[in-house]
């Protein structure tokens, strides 16, 4: 749960080099396709295409950590509740759910987007039984 806390501080603080200090080098990103920047992503460059489409359609954003829910020995599902302005002016709040695994080493590697907290958990089990 610290591991996707510090990922959501570094976010807030748009600070690149502490979000991928958290990330394996081969990291594997997903993106639902419910939601924004939809698709699969790998690796550190993966991670910084994925995030800058995101951040860039917007003039500012945060996230705020609602929950976190441990999923077996290597997942956590992390709640967010996330605000911004986009660079057309329009606002935006929303929940969303992310799902962290953790390798042996403590770091991320695999990180997915996915519009419910359900959805992130049953995707965490899944991942869990593989």
């Amino acid at each position: 749960m610290a591991l996707a806390q510090a990922g959501v501080d570094a976010y807030n603080d748009g600070d690149l080099a502490r979000m991928l200090a958290a990330l394996s080098e081969d990291v594997e990103v997903y993106a639902s396709p419910e939601l924004a920047n939809a698709g699969q992503y790998s690796g550190h460059d993966g991670f910084v295409t994925w995030t800058r489409a995101w951040t860039e359609a917007w003039e500012e954003i945060s996230a705020e950590v609602t929950d976190h829910t441990p999923v077996g020995e290597r997942h956590v599902v992390t709640t967010i509740h996330q605000e911004g302005r986009g660079r057309g002016g329009i606002e935006v709040s929303m929940e969303l759910a992310f799902l962290f695994e953790v390798n042996d080493e403590g770091l991320c590697s695999y990180l997915a987007m996915l519009p419910t907290p359900d959805e992130a958990v049953r995707m965490a089990e899944g991942r869990e039984r593989s």
